[in-house]
């Protein structure tokens, strides 16, 4: 049981870097968002948009090689990919 529930010591977030308590707060607003928007433009539409700004993210993580990671350069064909992508998510946003 103390594997999910760790000791209790709620008072221990408090002495954690403030850094680290970024992702509960990101993940909040996320669900807070999609609430507000999935109604309006349905769970396809949020979903894709959700995968298509991963992507771009991530292809300029890798640009720059951030967090330590490997640089891989972003060439044409990750821009034409990016480019595609956004025309998909256009055509599904189109009525």
């Amino acid at each position: 049981m103390q594997l999910f529930f760790g000791k209790g010591e709620l008072i221990a977030m408090f002495s954690v870097p403030k850094w680290q308590l970024i992702g509960g707060i990101l993940g909040a607003f996320y669900v807070f968002v999609m609430v507000l928007i999935v109604p309006k433009v349905g769970v396809a539409n949020s979903l894709m948009a959700v995968v298509a700004g991963q992507l771009v993210m991530s292809s300029i993580v890798d640009h720059f090689g951030l967090f330590g990671g490997q640089r891989i350069p972003f060439d044409l064909t990750r821009f034409a990919a990016i480019g595609f992508l956004f025309l998909a998510l256009w055509l599904f946003f189109r009525k």
